[in-house]
């Protein structure tokens, strides 16, 4: 069974430790949470950095030393959603290098896209992140109760649905975006009607517009309180 000191030990066992590897997965997970809840999430440059680490823990927990516990698919999940990062880069590098930009407006319409990925990487980042900390907070409260619950299988489908509801998510954008580009009058008088009316009467993108700023402060707010519980958790009731 699960215990208080396998959180401490970042929920997953390593069959052969080494000093040195043994930091690198407490390093990601704090520069995740530091970047996704303290940094705007559209600051492209320090996550480029953070993609590093991300290679680095990814390779680390594809090792076959790691275990298959749901908080090492979660970190699976996390670190490669940092793919985004490298996709927005590589786009944005396209655009200076003029790779795109022959025709009239590309250039926009690329720019465009790489601030989609920014905000699709943050919101994954928000949601995998909750999950890593549901799922350590889980262990150290009610390790037998929810031990039923917390098994690769599960984890993997979260994990499935984290990643349809970002592409979802990032598909309604972009679609709102091109909207607003090609046709503004329209865009805002349906987004006046998406306010103004009962859910369901107008598109899915024009509810997207008012409703996924709040579900990233709510996602936000419970990372922040997830990710204080659990440190507060390892730092008063460990042994030492």
């Amino acid at each position: 069974a699960d215990t208080p000191g396998e959180i401490g030990k970042l929920v997953f066992t390593v069959k052969t430790p080494v000093w040195r590897e043994g930091r690198v997965i407490p390093l990601f997970i704090l520069l995740k949470v530091t970047m996704v809840l303290l940094f705007p999430n559209r600051s492209s440059l320090p996550l480029l950095v953070g993609c590093g680490f991300s290679l680095r823990a990814l390779l680390l927990l594809r090792s076959p030393h790691i275990s298959t516990k749901p908080s090492t698919v979660f970190l699976v999940q996390l670190a490669s959603s940092d793919c985004l990062i490298l996709l927005q880069w590589t786009l944005w590098l396209s655009v200076k290098l003029s790779w795109w930009t022959e025709k009239p407006g590309r250039g926009e319409t690329v720019s465009d896209l790489c601030l989609q990925l920014l905000d699709a990487h943050h919101l994954a980042s928000l949601l995998l992140l909750g999950l890593l900390g549901l799922e350590a907070t889980l262990v150290s409260r009610w390790p037998q109760q929810t031990v039923r619950f917390r098994t690769s299988h599960w984890a993997h489908l979260s994990c499935a649905l984290v990643w349809m509801f970002v592409l979802l998510e990032f598909t309604l954008s972009l679609h709102l975006q091109t909207l607003r580009k090609t046709n503004p009058d329209n865009y805002w008088s349906q987004l006046q009607d998406s306010k103004l009316s009962f859910v369901g009467l107008v598109p899915p993108s024009f509810l997207l517009s008012t409703f996924s700023p709040c579900l990233r402060k709510l996602l936000w707010l419970m990372n922040l309180w997830l990710h204080y519980a659990l440190t507060h958790f390892l730092l008063t009731k460990l042994p030492k």
